[in-house]
């Protein structure tokens, strides 16, 4: 099986959730990271930190991430960072795939596609389209928001999402792509779809 470079997801999409860390949030960053100069962190970064201190990462990646965000290098143009259970599904989907160069961006958006509801051929066609980097038309926009709400879904059954912010669809989905367990994750999402 293919070893690659991989962590968690909640960096980047945490960093657009737009929602203010708590002064806990923010304490528990600066206490994990008691060697790396926070002074400058904007509410997005604390909020990338946080993502990163709480997320199934080790001590060492974590650290490497907190370091690259406080020199504002938060490894947008890096490797991925996507577990190793969500890369598994990928290369499941499009294992001839070359994921060295794969943003993070087609990542998401190839796994989002993998839980559509299409048929594996549509799928598979999709995302090997995504990680190609061929530019998404309609139709796989279409399949990458109802994926989206799938994989949500996934996380929180019974849950009613039709009434959550976009801002609340970007944190729960940062929990999804995370390195968390599922116990973890699925606890994280009902909480945020539930309030």
């Amino acid at each position: 099986m293919k070893r690659m470079m991989i962590a968690t997801a909640l960096a980047t999409t945490l960093a657009t959730a737009g929602l203010a860390a708590t002064e806990q949030q923010k304490e528990q960053v600066m206490s994990f990271s008691s060697g790396i100069d926070t002074s400058n962190y904007t509410e997005r970064d604390f909020n990338i930190a946080y993502g990163i201190v709480t997320s199934g990462m080790s001590n060492s990646e974590k650290m490497g991430k907190l370091r690259s965000l406080a020199l504002d290098d938060n490894g947008a143009n890096g490797s991925v960072t996507i577990s190793e259970t969500v890369m598994l599904r990928l290369e499941d989907y499009a294992p001839d795939a070359d994921y060295t160069d794969i943003t993070q961006a087609q990542a998401e958006a190839a796994l989002a596609v993998t839980y559509s509801g299409d048929s594996r051929s549509v799928i598979t066609d999709r995302v090997a389209q995504i990680l190609d980097g061929s530019e998404m038309d309609a139709d796989m926009m279409a399949m990458v928001t109802e994926g989206q709400m799938n994989l949500i879904r996934s996380y929180a059954p019974q849950a009613d999402l039709s009434n959550l912010t976009e801002d609340e669809v970007n944190l729960a989905l940062s929990y999804a792509y995370s390195g968390m367990s599922n116990g973890e994750k699925t606890q994280q999402i009902q909480q945020l779809v539930s309030g």
